[in-house]
């Protein structure tokens, strides 16, 4: 049970992961078609961008409305609306997390162009130089370019056209060593804008031009066509300057781009001045004028609707910041489950390893008693079995002795029969004849001869001494006070020998065998109860 809740804890992590994974996956979808849709469909790649920071709200990622109000800023500025762009460059740094370094550069360079268009060249190199850290610390060729690229842009409206041209050129260099084919016609669009090395700037404004059809980038290729008329005036080849607006007021026209358009009469005005054709100069310079008031008339409705996007913006932000409480509430509290479920798991595997460790000690404490007791059993049986083969050669000896002395006893008892009969033998002989009595007491004598016994006696006193050595030593280390006649009657005792066989085999009488008796139990501290013969046999 508790497996298949841990398991189920996991596959909800999973699944949670995988459909934040897939969700990561659509919006990088959708902010790539924004990229694509900048300058050739800049309406639909607005709608694009704007999806992608709803998706970002909705899921809380402060990552993802970063990155789409950057490309929505970035369109933005493409379309001439300088001041909105830059409140959403802005409104992405503020949502940009800090550690999110290669989003917060991009961010910097767009902020660096708006400034550039408002002409506050001052913050605008100091957001591009903050962007061009970021990119050379990591190593980002392209971030590096693209850096670069708006700084000679920063240089050209200062009118620094040399400086310009040294920063378009090092960012051109760069993107052709990648062969970012998009880069390369922006930059060579910018290098372009600015007098000087006219002959070199028409071929590259021609390779530009070929780039963005490629490309179906008709808001570039109406601008370079512009610039292209830009290069021929400088060159006062006035006709072709002339044919090459008119190309760029088609693009224009078509990409319904009012700026470049008043770029183009603006153009137009100065060929046709140059040319002493005053009433078309004139005519251009008119339309200019027109076109700026219609430009004016919808920038002041396009404040009025930037006033009315910013309250929107507001309350989105507002919204998103009251949603990310939220969220992070939320989490929190997610967090705080995950926590316990977390710590009742490791107090729930601290116990079990616990009782794991207990019952392993335990274990092992009783496979040491077990050990031990075995030990011990061994060492009792090997006791035992020694104390057995000693008792069985004590009971050998025992009986062996006993079998003498059974021997010697039968030989005593024969012996007190013929002192008897020796006795009957001599009064006898006090009622013979003198001649008698000599051939009489030869026969006694030989008799006697056949029954001594004095050196089996010995002999037999010694092998029961020898017997029995290791006993009385053993004896006399347990019991020192013993006396040499009490040791004596202990090694009869232990043969289990009676009072009146000790006896006989002593010479000393029943009463006297009694009383020995009674000072060896003395001495030894026998109780009454005690049984000595059983107790000296156990020594």
């Amino acid at each position: 049970m508790k497996t298949r809740i841990l398991f189920l804890f996991l596959a909800c992590i999973w699944q949670g992961t995988g459909l934040l994974a897939k969700e990561d996956e659509n919006v990088e979808s959708i902010l790539q078609q924004a990229y694509d849709l900048d300058t050739s469909h800049p309406e639909e790649a607005i709608e694009k961008a704007k999806q992608a920071y709803e998706i970002g709200k909705g899921i809380n990622d402060a990552v993802i409305c970063s990155r789409a109000l950057s490309f929505y800023a970035r369109i933005t500025m493409f379309e001439g609306d300088h001041e909105l762009g830059l409140r959403l460059y802005l409104n992405a740094l503020n949502f940009c997390p800090p550690d999110s370094i290669s989003i917060l550069a991009d961010i910097y360079s767009g902020i660096g162009w708006g400034y550039t268009e408002l002409d506050d060249r001052e913050k605008a190199l100091d957001y591009i130089d903050k962007s061009l850290r970021i990119y050379q610390k990591q190593a980002d060729t392209i971030g590096v370019a693209i850096s670069y690229n708006y700084k000679g842009f920063i240089y050209y409206r200062g009118s620094q056209y040399d400086r310009a041209d040294h920063f378009f050129h090092l960012a051109l260099d760069i993107f052709r060593k990648q062969d970012n084919q998009r880069n390369i016609a922006a930059v060579i669009n910018n290098l372009c804008m600015s007098p000087g090395n006219s002959d070199e700037k028409v071929k590259l404004i021609q390779e530009a031009i070929s780039i963005n059809q490629s490309l179906g980038n008709m808001w570039s290729i109406g601008e370079n066509y512009n610039n292209l008329g830009k290069q021929y005036y400088y060159l006062h080849r006035y006709d072709d300057g002339l044919l090459a607006l008119e190309r760029a007021k088609e693009y224009a026209q078509r990409a319904k781009a009012k700026n470049l358009l008043l770029e183009n009469y603006q153009l137009r005005s100065l060929i046709y001045a140059a040319q002493k054709d005053y009433p078309m100069a004139f005519n251009a310079a008119q339309k200019q004028i027109e076109l700026d008031k219609e430009i004016r008339s919808e920038k002041n409705i396009r404040d009025m609707e930037r006033y009315i996007s910013n309250q929107e913006l507001l309350k989105l932000k507002q919204e998103y910041e009251l949603q990310q409480k939220k969220h992070d509430l939320a989490i929190l509290q997610k967090n705080w489950i995950i926590t316990v479920i977390v710590l009742l798991l490791c107090l729930l595997l601290f116990f079990m390893r616990f009782r794991w460790f207990k019952k392993k000690k335990e274990m092992e404490l009783i496979a040491r008693q077990y050990e031990l007791e075995q030990s011990q059993c061994r060492i009792m049986e090997l006791e035992i079995k020694k104390k057995e083969e000693t008792i069985g050669s004590i009971d050998n000896e025992l009986q062996a002795a006993k079998e003498k002395l059974g021997y010697m006893l039968l030989f005593l008892r024969s012996r007190n029969e013929l002192l008897e009969k020796i006795r009957n033998m001599i009064r006898e002989t006090y009622k013979m004849e003198p001649f008698e009595q000599l051939t009489h007491l030869k026969k006694v004598n030989t008799f006697i001869a056949q029954y001594q016994m004095e050196e089996q006696q010995d002999e037999l006193a010694l092998q029961i001494e020898e017997q029995n050595r290791d006993f009385s030593k053993r004896l006399e280390e347990q019991f020192p006070c013993i006396t040499a006649s009490e040791m004596n009657l202990a090694v009869l005792l232990r043969m289990n020998l009676s009072s009146k066989e000790i006896a006989l085999i002593t010479g000393n009488s029943v009463k006297t065998i009694s009383m020995t008796r009674h000072r060896l139990r003395k001495h030894i501290g026998l109780k009454p109860e005690e049984d000595i013969v059983l107790f000296l046999q156990r020594i």
